[in-house]
């Protein structure tokens, strides 16, 4: 009922001349073929063909059978994916109650089994939020390219609800507008610093290489798609002396106000 409830609300952009299933009904099926880890219009309509009996009962469908995988794929192709999203959001949010310390983990890639027939063939790419605690993806955008993760992801962010998390992102989202929007939505954020913030990576690597006495120092030894890792973790926890860069200092200034009773801001 609750899938119900919220996918409801979107709007059928079809014909009503000659419609013979229910948007809603659409939806629902279509999660039933995700869930049974189908990934293309062909294979989840071929679920609901051998199901056929099932899904006309449970959903009551008049003229007696499921749709083809054409009715599928030009039903996905109508509807708009912005308001889709939202809603997906909003059910996903509800089975996955945000708890602080939650982590989610922000990543761009490219998926290579579908090109983009619109746009020439090209391999289309985006940018996904995936609530690593309990294994699930709370969030898509779709981008021009790789270069674009840069713009894609504030977006991302205003589609998701971070109060309370954790955002690690790799060195494509260590931009100061990024950062400033995690806090802003009451998150924390782990970026990585690398040679696109070439100020900001050598204050970090400054603070690990003078400041010994406020480092903390770990060790792990994993063994892992048939290879022995040994990983060594740095903790510069010091919240009176972080970093140089203006524009940086400032965020994590802002961030550590935000979190002065909650607990310790630091660079690892």
């Amino acid at each position: 009922m609750n899938l119900f409830a919220r996918f409801e609300v979107l709007e059928d952009p079809r014909d009503e001349r000659g419609k013979k299933y229910r948007l809603i009904d659409i939806m629902i099926m279509t999660i039933y073929g995700i869930l049974s880890k189908h990934e293309d219009f062909n294979n989840i309509a071929y679920l609901w063909d051998i199901n056929s009996d099932y899904f006309v009962s449970l959903l009551g469908i008049e003229c007696g059978k499921t749709p083809s995988h054409d009715c599928l794929s030009d039903v996905y192709a109508a509807i708009k994916p912005q308001k889709f999203m939202e809603v997906f959001v909003e059910w996903t949010k509800d089975i996955v109650k945000m708890k602080s310390g939650n982590v989610i983990n922000i990543d761009g890639k490219a998926v290579r089994e579908a090109q983009d027939k619109i746009n020439g063939g090209n391999i289309p790419y985006i940018v996904s939020a995936f609530l690593s605690d309990v294994g699930i993806s709370i969030g898509q955008v779709k981008v021009e390219d790789k270069s674009s993760e840069y713009t894609a992801i504030p977006e991302l962010l205003d589609l998701i609800d971070i109060k309370g998390c954790t955002v690690t992102i790799d060195a494509a989202g260590t931009y100061i507008p990024i950062a400033e929007k995690i806090v802003s939505k009451g998150g924390d954020f782990v970026l990585k610093a690398k040679e696109n913030q070439p100020n900001l990576l050598a204050d970090c690597k400054y603070l690990f290489d003078n400041e010994s006495d406020n480092i903390l120092r770990d060790e792990a030894v994993e063994k892992d798609h048939g290879r022995i890792e040994k990983r060594k973790y740095y903790l510069y926890n010091n919240s009176k002396n972080t970093i140089i860069d203006p524009k940086w200092d400032k965020i994590i200034n802002i961030h550590r106000q935000n979190r002065s009773n909650e607990g310790v801001c630091g660079l690892r």
